[in-house]
């Protein structure tokens, strides 16, 4: 009966580790003042956003107050749970030399928008008429920005168009600006997610990467959401590694805003869930400190939750609608994998093409799509072998981050899609990329051969700023051509 009992215990003594940290948080919540205001901030910032969701998730015009409503809700939670101290910061010798990159970065996405890369792509024509045509269109009413317009994209995304249009002008620089700052902004959220899990080091010359980068310049002045999936994937991940590491729990509610805001943006930014799993887990298999876990993934979840609760509510009673993009562009369908194979049921052959399609899209397959076609793949000259090499270089040095983070963007930006490669699907792996080659010039580097990374390094940088400033815009894509859309008067 004892040797019984034992082996009960034994089992469910990890259930009731876990129910004892639970137990403890919500002490520590029952005995502290500030941690009860934030439980009731937290709690009363989700009750007013859901239910704003809740009441307008079948109404696509509202009176407006809905978004400020949620907007203060949003600062309330963030600030209630992310209290940032206002401390005289000091930058490093790395970090002034971030605010160089940026700048030249800024200075190379928003030179000449109106007529590089060319004119708007129809896409970005229809959400320049989408919005100027129904946000604060009327004296009354506006778009609701708590659901999704066609194609399944949230509608909060023309907001941002929209604000930039009111300030800069109905005009292609005015569309696309917010895309030149969300790019510029994604380089220093890659070099602190960077920072975070390897050095500083590693983080600035993976920053000139991508400054340089020419598939990110591209998608930095393209008036479409994808670019923003390089901005709030590493400020979830880098958030959230910063704050366990330094027990600090800010950075996982600044994590939790990062994720809800994501939502609202391109859905290739959801994919960003995963690795952030990846890494919450591994962090925590380290110390198995379950009481951290809680506190910081409940802070993260709260505040996301906060964010992304109108939009939940409106997936929730709208699933069809919500997820027709990707029932549209889901490849493995038996119409599909007809059209590949001849077969509708030939997997084994579909199979093959779209590994080979999704994951050769880095060293050889090409985009087959208008919004930029360049005719070369992702990574062109020394960066494509360099890429390779640094992937498997982290996974020898287990730095894992960086490569899950490309093998997911892979799979579930090509080898899960029809008419793959396409490079809209695929930049969310741009900041994993730059990594990625930037471990392997740090490595040549701590190898005693400086001169040849730094050389390395600036081969690279001239090769894609050379491909596609001098040798893209000559002959850009042929979908580029449309001018700003001009609206019929209201009548």
């Amino acid at each position: 009966m004892n040797a019984n009992r034992q082996a009960m215990a034994a089992r469910t003594a990890p259930f009731r580790q876990w129910v004892w940290a639970v137990r403890a948080v919500w002490q520590e919540i029952r005995a502290s003042d500030r941690r009860a205001v934030q439980l009731i901030a937290a709690g009363a910032c989700l009750f007013t956003t859901a239910s704003i969701g809740l009441a307008y998730a079948t109404e696509y015009a509202v009176v407006g107050w809905q978004l400020w409503v949620w907007l203060v809700s949003c600062v309330i939670v963030i600030v209630t749970l992310a209290p940032v101290s206002l401390r005289r910061v000091r930058l490093s010798a790395e970090g002034r030399a971030l605010l160089m990159v940026m700048a030249v970065a800024f200075v190379l996405r928003v030179t000449l928008l109106e007529t590089i890369p060319g004119g708007l792509h129809p896409d970005e024509t229809g959400t320049a008429g989408f919005t100027l045509e129904h946000v604060y269109s009327l004296p009354d009413r506006t778009l609701n920005p708590f659901v999704v317009s066609p194609g399944s994209h949230p509608t909060l995304y023309h907001y941002v168009t929209r604000l930039f249009l009111t300030v800069i002008g109905h005009s292609i620089t005015g569309v696309r600006f917010s895309s030149v700052l969300a790019g510029t902004l994604a380089i220093a959220a890659t070099y602190v997610c960077i920072s975070v899990f390897q050095n500083r080091r590693t983080a600035l010359i993976a920053a000139i990467l991508m400054a340089a980068y020419h598939y990110h310049i591209h998608w930095s002045r393209i008036a479409l959401n994808n670019v923003w999936d390089t901005l709030w994937i590493p400020l979830m991940i880098g958030a959230y590694g910063w704050g366990w590491k330094n027990n600090n729990s800010t950075g996982a509610a600044l994590s939790g805003a990062a994720v809800g805001f994501s939502q609202y943006f391109y859905q290739g930014g959801r994919a960003g869930l995963f690795v952030l799993a990846f890494v919450i887990l591994g962090l925590w298999w380290k110390d198995r400190d379950r009481r951290k876990l809680i506190v910081h993934v409940g802070k993260l979840v709260a505040v996301a939750a906060v964010i992304a609760a109108p939009l939940a509510m409106f997936a929730i009673k709208n699933p069809a609608t919500f997820t027709e993009r990707f029932n549209t562009i889901f490849g493995w369908q038996p119409s599909v994998i007809q059209e590949i194979t001849g077969s509708p049921t030939d997997y084994w052959g579909f199979f093959w093409y779209q590994l080979w399609r999704s994951f050769g899209a880095y060293t050889a397959v090409v985009d087959i799509t208008g919004f930029y076609r360049p005719e070369v793949p992702l990574t062109i000259g020394l960066a494509a072998p360099l890429l390779i090499v640094g992937f498997f270089w982290a996974i020898r040095k287990r730095q894992y981050v960086p490569a899950l983070w490309l093998f997911i963007a892979t799979v579930l930006g090509g080898f899960m899609l029809s008419g793959a490669p396409s490079s809209s699907h695929y930049v969310l792996s741009i900041p994993a990329i730059c990594w990625l080659i930037a471990i392997v010039i740090k490595a040549l580097m701590d190898g005693g051969h400086p001169r040849w990374a730094i050389a390395v390094l600036l081969i690279i940088v001239a090769t894609d700023l050379v491909f596609y400033f001098g040798i893209y815009l000559q002959h850009p894509s042929g979908d580029l051509v449309h001018p700003f859309p001009v609206l019929p008067p209201r009548t």
